[in-house]
């Protein structure tokens, strides 16, 4: 299956449709911290991330699922006039967000036309008798906790030696002379701060696997100046990158809106 959402389906108005989903949706914050002037989608660049995304993983599965269960991540109605998934997103009134997709009137172009977000109100719905599930990321709910009694690698080499995880730090700490122990100073208390709640260490979905976000302090215990990501090996875990707080929120939001006390939109 096509897992470019763009390629699925032609989507006219796409910024509009966006705006919309975002008043239907629960309230949330989809902008970035830092303003984004080159990016087209100044808006809602985080629910447009997001929403991308969750096409992509639910294509992956639909390649991957039996024929019986292929019409649980994607209805297709009999008469191939309508189409719909599962967003993962809710409305105000907690009823689930689905995609909704028409046949495409342009000839010789994608089979689809997204038509817009709705909740099973749409009278769209009205003859679909079983809605598809929404993504799935992990198999086991505990997939999602930090694991403390495993031992952390970080390869600071990498991550303060490479200029494009440089320029994610402060610009005023990038040339201190003592950057790698201030450095390994954060990591530590990071790590103190996910035994402490271990919501401190927040799920991501990156490159196919559940990863960790952890907080990362440089210009004071209180302040986090971005994240340390962590994939988890046999045995142990390793951090080899580090992100600004916008690229990891983006990359956690797709699991769920993140419930930790550091990372915000």
């Amino acid at each position: 299956m096509q897992s470019d959402l763009f390629g699925f389906a032609y989507c006219p108005k796409w910024a509009e449709l966006l705006n919309r989903l975002e008043k239907l949706a629960l309230l949330e914050d989809w902008k970035y911290k830092q303003p984004q002037p080159d990016r087209k989608n100044t808006e809602n660049p985080i629910l447009e991330n997001y929403i991308i995304h969750t096409f992509r993983r639910l294509a992956y599965e639909y390649d991957r699922a039996t024929p019986g269960e292929k019409a649980q991540l994607f209805y297709e109605s009999a008469d191939g006039n309508k189409l719909c998934f599962h967003t993962g997103l809710f409305t105000r009134k907690y009823e689930i967000v689905y995609a909704c997709f028409a046949p495409n009137p342009i000839p010789n172009q994608q089979r689809w036309m997204l038509k817009g977000f709705s909740d099973n109100s749409d009278p769209f719905f009205d003859d679909i008798e079983s809605l598809p599930r929404r993504a799935n990321y992990f198999a086991n709910i505990a997939e999602l906790i930090y694991d403390t009694k495993m031992e952390l690698r970080v390869n600071k080499a990498h991550i303060l030696g490479r200029e494009e995880n440089r320029s994610r730090l402060p610009e005023k700490l990038r040339d201190l002379p003592m950057l790698d122990m201030l450095f390994q100073g954060a990591v530590e208390l990071a790590m103190k701060k996910v035994e402490a709640n271990y919501k401190a260490a927040v799920p991501q979905f990156y490159d196919g696997e559940i990863c960790f976000l952890l907080p990362i302090c440089l210009s004071s215990n209180e302040t986090v100046d971005l994240s340390l990501a962590v994939k988890r090996y046999e045995g142990f875990y390793k951090g080899t990158t580090c992100l600004t707080l916008d690229m990891a929120y983006n990359n956690a939001r797709l699991l769920a809106c993140p419930n930790s006390d550091w990372l915000r939109p």
